[in-house]
Parts: structure tokens; sequence; C-alpha cells
């Protein structure tokens, strides 16, 4: 390393891999100058061999490209015979990271990353190249007239935390093809990144920008679930890789709102109201995950696009939220102060609760400290009861009074259940119960009991 030496002070690593080093270093020459150093793990004889002229190629470009969401490049060097990249020095940390500590991110600060990495996408996808780009058509970084990330998961984004106390998203790390395809194709198994990849990527068919649109699409479902659509648990099985890809290709993708809920239970989570993924998000990511490249959006453009139309409410929903009314009463009718009585059985104590809050929420009490508790938490050794298993929403009755609103929304693993028998209708997440005194529902093997004063 004397050559990197004589040029850079290394303050510290911030990362290694299979084929590369990553310092954070301050120019000897301009020492006032910070930058991320990246050195590629492989030796280049000289400045006329493919190998440097492809890196050289593709850095090129990569200088050129300039967003707000996208890592700058200032320049590439030969460095004790190895390829090395200067870059913008990014004081943050990565998406994994975050994650691993987080567990899961909420609804906005989802859509805020959506925001500007489908901006970043949009950027690279309709960047025009140069007229000598016929130069890349064996590329894994070129295709068409666009730019693909090739290689977009939790490690390669970076989130910044600015002054105003807003994040900014990077995307860093651009999978660059001047190493041997099957090369980076094991190295990528072997580091974990297989849960991104797209499903012709398990083929070994070309690539294109509904790729990144994929990978996309994995790392926002992990986002607000805790974990990939079809996560690994050891890299160097090759029997679960090949299931891994199978899954890819072929298996459906798992119900978002039934990971993020089991996600939530099991880490003791507390999720608040109004963090129900919207309808129309849930779509996106779908569209994102679809097997065929064609079924998905075709660029970063496409998938904005989208995104804005629902934040905007232009996407039509597919299901409207059933109220039920078991037997209905004049809307403006006075309701009175409404409590809940939990029957007593071999499991469960007999308690009563008042319904003081605009949202409430329903569960098995835990003595556990620092775990969830719910607002009305049932003394019970019945483990089919969640600690978050459903919730009741008050709403102001123009008549005077409140009315009262039953729902599962996260959903619960083993159900709520209403009125009639035990066990005879369960509620699902689009699905809300407008409760009069005297109705009544289960959870677990406990009934709970409605009543108006």
């Amino acid at each position: 390393m004397q050559e990197l030496s004589s040029k850079y002070e290394i303050l510290r690593v911030m990362g290694h891999g299979g084929f590369s080093a990553v310092f954070k270093a301050r120019s000897r020459e301009n020492p006032e100058r910070i930058v991320a150093l990246k050195q590629l793990d492989f030796s280049i004889d000289n400045k006329d061999s493919k190998e440097y002229r492809d890196f050289k190629d593709e850095v090129e470009i990569l200088k050129k490209l300039s967003h707000p969401n996208i890592v700058k490049i200032y320049d590439e060097f030969i460095l004790d015979n190895k390829p090395s990249l200067e870059m913008e020095f990014l004081d943050g940390e990565t998406l994994e990271s975050i994650l691993k500590r987080e567990k899961f991110f909420s609804i906005a600060e989802t859509i805020d990353f959506i925001a500007q990495i489908s901006s970043a996408l949009s950027y690279c996808h309709h960047y025009q190249l140069p007229d000598s780009s016929t130069t890349f058509e064996d590329s894994a970084f070129f295709k068409r007239n666009s730019i693909i990330h090739n290689d977009l998961n939790p490690k390669n984004i970076i989130r910044v935390q600015k002054e105003d106390g807003s994040f900014r998203y990077v995307l860093i790390d651009f999978g660059l093809s001047f190493t041997d395809p099957d090369a980076v194709r094991h190295s990528k198994k072997e580091d974990g990144m297989a849960e991104y990849k797209s499903p012709e990527k398990w083929t070994g068919a070309e690539v294109d920008t509904q790729s990144d649109i994929y990978s996309l699409g994995v790392v926002i479902y992990e986002m607000l679930t805790g974990s990939a659509p079809f996560p690994i648990s050891d890299y160097k099985d090759n029997i679960k890789m090949l299931e891994l890809g199978e899954k890819h290709k072929k298996a459906t993708v798992p119900d978002i709102d039934i990971r993020r809920g089991e996600t939530i239970e099991k880490n003791n989570l507390l999720i608040v109201p109004g963090n129900e993924i919207p309808n129309w998000l849930n779509k996106l990511i779908l569209k994102c995950l679809q097997k065929r490249p064609m079924d998905r959006f075709l660029t970063g453009r496409e998938l904005s696009n989208f995104f804005y139309d629902g934040l905007a409410g232009k996407i039509e929903e597919d299901v409207q939220t059933a109220i039920i009314d078991i037997h209905p009463i004049e809307d403006n009718e006075k309701r009175g102060e409404a409590r809940l009585e939990i029957v007593p059985n071999i499991l469960t104590e007999a308690q009563h609760f008042f319904i003081n809050k605009d949202f409430t929420t329903i569960g098995r009490r835990s003595d556990g400290a620092g775990t969830f508790i719910a607002d009305i938490a049932i003394k019970t050794a019945d483990k089919f009861i969640s600690k978050n298993h459903c919730q009741i929403i008050r709403i102001a009755n123009p008549g005077g009074g409140f009315i009262y609103k039953l729902q599962d929304s996260t959903p619960s693993k083993n159900g709520t259940f209403f009125n009639i028998e035990k066990n005879t209708q369960r509620l699902s997440e689009a699905t809300k119960i407008l409760l009069k005194d005297g109705d009544f529902f289960w959870i677990g093997n406990t009934k709970i009991i409605f009543h108006e004063d």
C-alpha cells in the first residue's frame, strides 16, 4: 500500500468484501479533503489491459452522474497495481445496519425512501449515454440508453442525516462489470445478495432496468416487514441456494401485511394508528416483484410516476373497507360511555376496561421489561392471544357521544372472531365491526363483551 499511503492518510477502514476494500481517507495534498477510497482486490499489470480499460470506461460515465441520491465519483487511479476509486465520503450508515437495529421502517419513512431512490433510478435509467456507448455492449452496467445499478441491496444504500434533521438516501457501489461475471455472480451469493436478485439473474439471462426494479421491490418489502420476501439463513448451503432461486422464479410473494404483523409481534413493537400499509403501496411493491420483467415497472421513472399517483390518491383501490353493522340504528343516535367485559375461563381472569381513547389496542398482558403493553392488557395464559391482537377505534358522533369500531388490522396470527358463536366469522384486515351494546367477540379462547351505558 505504498502508493496509496503516499497519496492518502487512511483514517479508518469502512468496509472490506470479496473484491474490494473501502477506506475513509484524507488527501495528503489537500488535508481539508476527506473522501471515500475504494480499492479493488485484483492486480493490474498495465493500463492497456482489457480489465483496466473496462474499469476506466465505466468509471468515466459514473463521474458524469450528478444526482443528490447517487454517490459522487471523483476520480480513478491505479495504486499499488490495483484499480482505485475516489468517491464522495458519506457520513451515515447503511440501510442494512439500520434494519438490524430498528427491525422495520414506518410508512412515512418508507415513502420518503421511495421518493428519493426512485428519483435516482429514474435519472440512471433515462441517462443519455454518449455515442460511443456501443463500446459497452457486453457491460452489465450499460443497457440500451440507460445505466443500471445492477447491485441494489441494503448494503449499497447509505442514509445520511442532514442539518435540518431530515434524511438523504444515497445509492453507492454500482455493480460494475470489469471482473468475470461468473465470479461476481458467485461472490454475491456468498455475500448474501441472493435475496435481492431478480428471477432473470437466477437463470443467467441478460438483465436490464427491470432487474433494478425487482431489487428495489425486495428492499422496500424488507423495510416494511424486517425481512426479504424470501430470506435465507446459510448462503453456503447449495441446496438452500437452489431453493431460494426457485422461490424467486416461481413462489408467490408472502403477504406483506401478515409478515409485518409477525415482525411487530415477535419484537414486541408498537404500531401506531394510521401506520397501516396503504393499498397503493402494496400494489407498487407487488408490481416491482413480478416474475416476468415485462410485468414490472419498466424504469425508475415509471415507478416514480405510479408512486406520486398513489400519494395523490389516483390509484384505484381494489378493496374498500367494509363496515359491518350487525343490528343497524340511526347514525345520529346518541351513544353512551363504553367498556369491555373480559369473560373469565380456565386461562383468563375476569376484568373490566373502559374505552377512553380514540385508538385502543387489545392484547395479552406481558410483564417483560421493555415489551409492548396493550391499552387493554388481558391477564391470561392463553398463548393464542397476541400482545397486540385487535383494536377499537372511537369516533365522535355528530349526534353526541361516540361510535366504536372493532378492527384487526395488524392482523393477528390467530384471528379475531365476532358474535353468535365462538370462531364463526373472522375479521379481515379490510373489515371493521360497528359495535353496539351487548355485542361480543372472541380472541383466542376468551370472550369479550362490549357494553354501553
